[in-house]
């Protein structure tokens, strides 16, 4: 019963054209790349975690075998998205926006944002919540950029 189950999925799966991601199409497309990004930026360490675990070797100088990857921008706004009956806010929204090039190709811009509710009463829990989302949408911004980077690339070669 457990086989006949297992092969149904596979079949099911097969049939409806799914397959994994190419992870390392950065890598063959982009093998040594200069990362370009302000040392105090959110955006640095996740940015080098992502593109290491790409297969991307990074290199501090520039060669005719490497790109540089140049983060323009990187900005993390916290909005006010609701106030409550008693004049105090209940919801803040995170938009972060990067603007980056790579290879002398034209800027691009990726936008990701998040709400979180704020409790007044619970004022150090709200505060590490935030901690917690500027983090998490640093790291999801890194595998925006490089999905970017993939489709843009995938999309040029067609």
């Amino acid at each position: 019963m457990k086989k006949i189950l297992i092969i149904t999925i596979l079949v099911m799966l097969t049939s409806c054209g799914y397959h994994l991601r190419n992870s390392n199409s950065l890598a063959e497309n982009y093998p040594l790349i200069k990362l370009n990004i302000k040392s105090q930026s959110l955006l640095k360490r996740p940015l080098i975690n992502v593109l290491l675990s790409s297969n991307v070797k990074l290199t501090d100088e520039m060669s005719d075998k490497s790109s540089e990857l140049i983060i323009h921008s990187d900005t993390l706004k916290k909005v006010i998205q609701s106030i409550g009956a008693n004049n105090q806010v209940q919801e803040y929204r995170l938009e972060y926006d990067v603007e980056y090039s790579l290879a002398d190709e034209k800027k691009q811009i990726v936008h990701i944002e998040k709400d979180y509710s704020f409790d007044v009463q619970q004022i150090g829990g709200g505060q590490s919540e935030e901690i917690t989302l500027r983090k998490q949408m640093a790291e999801d911004m890194a595998w925006a950029i490089i999905r970017r980077i993939n489709n843009t690339k995938s999309f040029k070669n067609k």
